[in-house]
């Protein structure tokens, strides 16, 4: 996708260079924003598993983690 930073460019220019280079990848504005909605998506998903939801009823963090022989009834 997008080169090495360089040096003696800024950050606005660098993201507007990135979308560029993803509507030359992916075709059309539509296309960048559905691939970075799915991507977020997915990204708030797995952040969601992986967050406990604490210590609540005697059930630490059910479905959140693996179940192991010590978390059975």
């Amino acid at each position: 996708m997008a080169a090495e930073r360089q040096d003696d460019t800024d950050a606005a220019t660098e993201i507007e260079c990135e979308i560029d280079d993803l509507i030359a990848e992916l075709g059309s504005e539509r296309a960048v924003i559905r691939a970075l909605l799915h991507d977020m998506t997915v990204l708030l998903a797995d952040a969601d598993r992986s967050v406990s939801r604490g210590y609540l009823r005697g059930v630490f963090s059910r479905g959140a983690r693996l179940q192991t022989p010590e978390d059975e009834p």
